[in-house]
C-alpha cells in the first residue's frame, strides 16, 4: 500500500475513532457525533447516564460525554435532550468586540489598532538579531548593504 493513501486511511478515521477515560461507575466518552458517543456508551457500559457534555471543534468536530451508571449521580442529572442539542456557533467577532483590554490593564486599544501585531520587546529583538548574525556565520552569508 502506498504511504499516501495509508496517511488518507488514518486520517479519515480518526474524527469516527471513539476515545474513553474514566474508570466505572464514570467514564469520559469522546466520539465525531453526539449519537456516536453515546450509543457506544451505552453499547460498552449498558443503560449510562449523560452528565456533562463537551464540545470541540479544532480541526474536525469532537463530542465528550460524561456517562455514569451511578444511581446518585443518575438522580441529579439533566434530561437526555439538554445534551443533545447542539451548541449554537459562537459569532463572528465585530467592530466593537475587537476592541480590547490592554496588558495588564494599562487601558483600552483602539479597534483600528488591535489588529496591528504588536512589536517584540527589545530584549527578543537582541536574541533574533544574535540568532540571524549566527546563521548567517555558519552558511557564510555575507552581511547584506543598506541604504541609510
Amino acid at each position: 500500500m502506498p504511504l499516501g493513501k495509508g496517511i488518507v486511511e488514518v486520517l479519515e478515521a480518526i474524527p469516527e475513532r471513539i476515545e474513553v477515560s474514566g474508570q466505572p461507575p464514570t467514564w469520559r466518552v469522546t466520539g465525531g457525533s453526539f449519537e456516536s458517543a453515546l450509543s457506544f456508551a451505552r453499547e460498552a457500559y449498558g443503560e449510562t447516564t449523560v452528565i456533562a457534555r463537551e464540545d470541540r471543534n479544532r480541526w474536525w468536530p469532537r463530542v465528550t460525554l460524561t456517562v455514569t451508571t451511578d444511581p446518585t449521580l443518575t438522580a441529579k442529572a439533566p434530561a437526555l435532550e439538554t445534551f443533545a442539542k447542539d451548541p449554537e456557533p459562537k459569532p463572528e467577532p465585530t467592530a466593537a468586540s475587537t476592541e480590547s483590554k490592554g496588558r495588564r490593564g494599562w487601558g483600552r486599544i483602539p479597534a483600528q489598532r488591535a489588529a496591528e501585531p504588536e512589536p517584540y520587546p527589545p530584549v527578543l529583538e537582541d536574541i533574533f538579531a544574535h540568532q540571524e548574525a549566527m546563521r548567517r556565520e555558519r552558511l557564510h552569508i555575507p552581511q547584506q548593504r543598506t541604504d541609510a
